[in-house]
């Protein structure tokens, strides 16, 4: 069992407190993205707007995951205007999970929160999720549904996934597939050191882990505004995350998962270029 300091309350949005320089930022928010050069510059602006002004406070990791169209450019425009803004960017395309990974593994902040750069979570919502880590180590967005929540498809498809993820997995959470999730520190890295997986299902994967190290996981709800160009292929990839479910659930039951985390790079990995108006931050040892 991974054991948990508890989390500074939040302030102003409910997302960050005046820092200890020393121990990074408040607040790392990790967007990861892939061919989102349309749709970034609204999200950045959103959360940039709401949040505190302060590189110190907070920190926003853009995390390109080998995009063909102009998303690093757009991404370092921002960074270019806003020292609060660092970017990741890497080939070739690899998965949101690889994305997600890479973020949070490069985070500098006490408190990393990611969510999808579509803007779908708003920063009260955000703030919502942030605030929870109070109170535990893990916390995650469960959505209300209604019928502005996505097609009948969509809502019925992720009901699927998530039974499945529930019987496979023994995960008693409503809603696994959330993109709005936050985590103190140090329970960011013992996760993300461990995840293996690079495709949707990563969450499943992440929420395992964390059971399976004992960390307490808060359930917060919070709503979704609807957004148009998603890049999920209903079909497609409800077979792969099925699949990558059952993956896990092998990982498992070889032993995979009680290894120790694997090395916690203090910069991204190879291949991965960060340009930002802020240095990049050390990732040190974990917070205790």
């Amino acid at each position: 069992m991974v054991t948990e300091p508890r989390a500074r309350p939040a302030a102003g949005c409910g997302v960050a407190t005046a820092p200890d320089p020393a121990e990074g930022p408040a607040l790392s928010l990790v967007l990861p993205c892939y061919d989102e050069a349309a749709r970034l510059p609204d999200t950045l602006a959103g959360y940039l707007a709401a949040l505190p002004r302060q590189p110190s406070e907070v920190e926003v990791l853009v995390v390109d995951d080998g995009s063909t169209d102009q998303t690093v450019a757009v991404a370092h425009a921002a960074a270019a205007r806003d020292p609060r803004v660092r970017v990741v960017a890497g080939q070739p395309h690899r998965g949101k999970g690889f994305a997600v990974r890479t973020g949070v593994l490069a985070a500098a902040g006490q408190l990393v929160v990611f969510t999808d750069a579509d803007g779908a979570y708003g920063p009260a919502e955000l703030g919502r999720v942030a605030a929870a880590l109070a109170d535990a180590p893990v916390a995650i967005g469960f959505r209300v549904l209604d019928t502005a929540s996505g097609s009948l498809a969509r809502r019925l498809a992720s009901r699927q996934f998530n039974q499945a993820v529930r019987a496979l997995l023994g995960l008693p959470f409503g809603d696994t597939q959330c993109g709005l999730k936050g985590f103190r520190r140090h329970a960011a890295r013992e996760l993300f050191g461990r995840a293996r997986l690079d495709g949707f299902a990563f969450d499943a994967e992440v929420l395992f882990l964390a059971r399976r190290l004992g960390l307490r996981v808060a359930e917060v709800p919070v709503r979704a505004e609807q957004r148009g160009g998603s890049k999920v292929q209903l079909a497609v990839d409800a077979a792969r995350m099925l699949r990558d479910v059952v993956t896990v659930a092998r990982l498992a039951a070889t032993g995979s998962y009680d290894l120790p985390s694997r090395q916690r790079p203090q910069a991204p990995a190879d291949g991965l270029a960060v340009g930002s108006a802020l240095p990049v931050a050390g990732a040190g040892p974990p917070a205790t």
